[in-house]
This record gives C-alpha cells, sequence and structure tokens, in this order.
C-alpha cells in the first residue's frame, strides 16, 4: 500500500506591533493628555492575539516604546498589524516599515505624516474640492490680530499637530473677539505649536470610516455623535473629555450611532462618496476614519481631518465599531479583511 505524502500548509504568522510609554519617561512631549491616549493599545493586542490563534495564524507580540525601538529586531512575520498610532512615535515606526519588505497594515509614511498635519490636509481637501470649513494658521509667535480670523463667528481653535481631540473641547470655541484673543493666546502657552483657526460648523458631528478591498472600497454607514438623557456638550462636539475623560459624566453620555438619525438619502450617498474621494486624495490605504461636520441648516457637510491609522476599540459606543456594525460586519470580519489585502 502506498503511503500518500502530505502537503504541509505554511502556518502564516502576524505581528501585532504596539507602543508603551512609560510612565517614568522625562520627554517634554508627553503631558497627560499625551500619556493617556497613547497607552490605550492592551486591550485591542489581547483581543487581536486571540482573534488571529483562533483563525490558526501564529501571533508575534512585539512592544516599542519611545526610546527603545529594539523590539523590531525579533520581526520574523510574514503581516505586521501596525497598532502604533502614538504620535511620537507612528512616524517612525510607519518609515521602519516601509522598509521591511514585510507587508504591514494601515497606511504609508507619507499618507501618515499628512493625516498628522492638519495644515497639509485642509489644503489637500481644497486642492481636491472636498469642502471644509474657511480656516486660517495661527504662527506661534504670529501677534494676535482680527485678520487671524477666519470669518464669522463661532470660531474653533485647534492645536496644528496633534491627534485624539488633543486640544478640542467645549473652550475651544470663541463667540467674540475678545473670547478669540485669550483663547489663542492660551492654547499657544499650552501646546506650543501652530494652531487652526476655523470657523465652527453648527449642527451633527459626523464619522465615516473607510475599508479598501482588492475588488472595491467602501464607506461604511456613517456614524453620528449622539448623548445619552440631558448630559451633553455645549456645541454638539466629540472632544477631549468625551473622548478619554471616564470620570465626566459627558464620556459616560457619548456614543456614537450608525446610521445617523434625520440625514437624507442624496446627503448620505454624498458625504460617502466624497469620503472614498478624499480616503485617496490623500494617499490612504486600507482603512481611515473621517471626521465631519454637517451644517443642518445649510444641507451642506465639511471635512475637519482624517486619521490614518485609526484606533481599533470593540466597544460598541466607538465609532468605527458602530458603523462595521451598521454595514453588517463584525470586528473580526473588518481586521481580518485587512489582513486578506495583503497576504491572501
Amino acid at each position: 500500500m502506498k503511503h500518500r505524502k502530505i502537503k504541509r500548509v505554511h502556518k502564516r504568522t502576524i505581528a501585532l506591533l504596539y507602543h508603551y510609554v512609560p510612565k517614568t519617561i522625562t520627554d517634554e512631549y508627553f503631558s497627560k493628555e499625551h500619556a493617556l491616549v497613547d497607552n490605550q493599545t492592551d486591550e485591542i493586542v489581547q483581543y487581536m492575539k486571540r482573534l488571529f490563534a483562533r483563525r490558526g495564524y501564529n501571533v508575534q507580540i512585539i512592544k516599542v516604546e519611545p526610546d527603545d525601538l529594539s523590539g523590531l529586531k525579533q520581526l520574523k512575520a510574514d503581516f505586521v498589524f501596525n497598532l502604533v498610532d502614538s504620535k511620537k512615535m507612528e512616524m517612525e515606526i510607519a518609515r521602519i516599515l516601509g522598509r521591511l519588505h514585510i507587508p504591514y497594515s494601515g497606511s504609508s509614511f507619507a499618507a501618515i505624516q499628512t493625516s498628522n498635519n492638519k495644515l497639509r490636509t485642509k489644503k489637500l481637501f481644497e486642492k481636491h474640492a472636498l469642502p471644509t470649513p474657511k480656516y486660517t494658521i495661527i504662527g506661534l509667535h504670529d501677534r494676535i490680530t482680527r485678520r487671524l480670523l477666519p470669518g464669522k463667528f463661532p470660531v474653533i481653535v485647534k492645536p496644528a499637530f496633534e491627534h485624539c481631540s488633543i486640544g478640542i473641547t467645549s473652550k475651544s470655541i470663541a463667540t467674540t473677539y475678545e473670547q478669540f484673543k485669550k483663547l489663542v493666546q492660551r492654547m499657544k502657552k499650552v501646546h506650543r505649536q501652530a494652531l487652526l483657526a476655523e470657523e465652527f460648523i453648527s449642527g451633527k458631528e459626523l464619522q465615516v470610516t473607510v475599508l479598501e478591498t482588492p475588488t472595491k472600497t467602501f464607506a461604511l454607514p456613517i456614524a453620528e455623535i449622539a448623548f445619552r438623557g440631558q448630559v451633553k456638550n455645549k456645541w454638539n462636539i466629540y472632544g477631549f473629555d468625551e473622548k478619554w475623560t471616564k470620570n465626566l459624566p459627558v464620556y459616560s453620555s457619548c456614543h456614537f450611532v450608525a446610521p445617523p438619525k434625520q440625514l437624507r438619502g442624496d446627503v448620505d450617498s454624498g458625504i460617502r462618496k466624497d469620503s472614498i474621494r478624499a480616503f485617496y486624495a490623500l494617499g490612504l490605504r486600507d482603512y481611515a476614519r473621517f471626521d465631519l461636520r454637517y451644517s443642518t441648516k445649510e444641507s451642506r457637510w465639511y471635512f475637519l481631518e482624517a486619521n490614518a491609522n485609526a484606533g481599533f476599540d470593540p466597544d460598541p459606543r466607538d465609532a468605527m465599531t458602530a458603523s462595521i456594525r451598521a454595514h453588517g460586519m463584525t470586528l473580526d470580519d473588518f481586521v481580518l479583511q485587512i489582513v486578506r489585502n495583503s497576504i491572501h
């Protein structure tokens, strides 16, 4: 009796690359806000480890720190899931991944560099005729005058090179010139970088997740910020407190619903089509999330910024997770699709 040869199937290895910021770090970059938002990866690493192990992959976990990237020397994988979204490290990591000739998730160094720079992003929105609020750029040493106003009040002022809603709260919006001057002075002192002043668009706060596959690119159902009960903020924004400050009632109240309530079908389809255009205008890849405002008075939408390496969160209150579910997918499906984009 002849013995049939058993063909061995190569078991692929996925590396989960994530960042950790030691509490003892003395780098001036790490304010309390950065320390909070830059260390939110533990849960998603464990979630992905379980997911990929269940699906028959080997899993390698690699941790990097601001002053210690030595873990990358251990990298031996068929695919790298890049979970590094610390603004301090993600640029350097993206540059390194681009040189390693190993498939990895998310956008390239150039695209992440663009999405981290609100000024560059705004200019690309304008270049590609994507609607965005009127704005001005305020240099760190600019004298504050009325010429720095982008238009009519209210006006929102943001740090130009931050992420994760750092520097954006209900106190970031001015309704008079005197408030504007004080706001700019305070934000220059706190954030020590150029500022972006925008006309504030009253109305809905929306987020759109775009998923790229080898055959089609989807703008998933739009997610809209919502609040439970009477606990909400004055301006209906998704700021730092709503996103990160767990001890405040507004954090527990804030969540996203998908699809939005009372959004006309033509508006919904227009926003989603523009989001796919924005995805390619900014050179993004695999997946991304866009922040928008929608003026119910004007029936017009405005792009605020892009998130090239948006973080994952299984919590159903998260905008991306809400959109994935509304699309008829699970977060498992979404994550596995990103892997299939490269290695299947």
